[in-house]
């Protein structure tokens, strides 16, 4: 065929042009502002519940008492009220109390810290007979209620000279805050590539050095999350804590609240005693508030593998 015949070929008319297709618009999640509301509504609903209680503990210690014996239950005091926490301070049991608890969680806090932290990087780190026994037992020690060893742990502490006074409480609390370290910081200290540890000793660290600069920074956000949560069981523990002070005569502030609440006198002082129980969260509260970026970051940062 020659280009002339080529050239006087007609070009194929163009047909219309086809529309372009819909697409389908998908919604994305939490446009739906119906079932948006909905689920609003419910959790508000669960926030009330859950934190009417702590609304009616504070409310009720601004309460005069002839809103706390009133027949009628008052929402909101007709007249505002602070006899309730001067009767609490006024108490001279109470900052004597308060003060054996804050040395006995901060003396466990930090014991607890050091010994399972070291233990926990010989579990993570070398290779021993009976290593995964190790592990287990320390699991199996957190199952086991402090009720069903109090009465040896008091039979092995009083043979040690050691009840009555706040350094035995805080060996005792050694029992249940130690297994907990090791079993929670050895995740984190697992998830740290050996191959970081094998760098630095490279660069001319001894293993000390490699623990001081290695281990020890990245697993910072799991030391402050185990930190607050064994701050929190030394600091609500009664049990041990009563049975081992109770032959010296001295008592944490959780002893201290229950017998001002079990007193003929203070018995009926509603008042008193929700403001003696405010004092006595408000520490731990005002811990968790303060390290509450540092616990979520700690609480996922031991989920990676590094």
């Amino acid at each position: 065929m020659s280009a002339d015949t080529l050239a006087a070929k007609p070009s194929p008319t163009p047909g219309p042009e086809r529309a372009p297709l819909k697409t389908r618009r998908v919604r994305k999640t939490g446009e739906n502002r119906v079932m948006t509301g909905v689920w609003n509504a419910v959790g508000l609903a669960i926030a009330a519940v859950m934190g009417f209680p702590i609304y009616w503990m504070v409310i009720t210690t601004f309460k005069t008492n002839k809103d706390l014996i009133a027949q009628d239950p008052t929402f909101w005091p007709s007249s505002f009220s602070f006899d309730s926490y001067t009767t609490i301070f006024d108490d001279d049991q109470f900052l004597p109390s308060l003060q054996n608890t804050v040395a006995i969680t901060l003396g466990s806090v930090v014991l607890g810290l050091v010994v399972g932290f070291l233990a926990a990087v010989a579990v993570a780190r070398f290779n021993f007979r009976g290593r995964n026994f190790f592990i287990v037992t320390m699991l199996v020690v957190q199952m086991v209620p402090l009720l069903a060893i109090i009465v040896p742990l008091f039979v092995v502490m009083n043979g040690a000279g050691l009840t009555g006074s706040a350094f035995g409480v805080i060996l005792a609390y050694l029992v249940f805050t130690v297994p907990y370290v090791i079993w929670t910081l050895r995740s984190f200290i697992v998830n740290i590539p050996t191959e970081l540890d094998e760098a630095a000793m490279v660069d001319g660290c001894t293993q000390w050095g490699a623990f001081f600069r290695v281990i020890l920074p990245l697993t910072l956000p799991g030391l402050i999350t185990t930190g607050v949560y064994t701050w929190i069981q030394a600091w609500n523990e009664f049990i041990v804590a009563n049975t081992l002070l109770s032959t010296g005569g001295q008592r944490t502030a959780m002893g201290w609240l229950t017998f001002y609440s079990t007193t003929p006198t203070r018995g009926a002082d509603y008042g008193a005693q929700m403001a003696g129980g405010l004092l006595v969260s408000l520490p731990v509260i005002i811990l968790f508030v303060i390290f509450q970026k540092k616990v979520s970051a700690g609480l996922t940062a031991g989920a990676v593998k590094g």
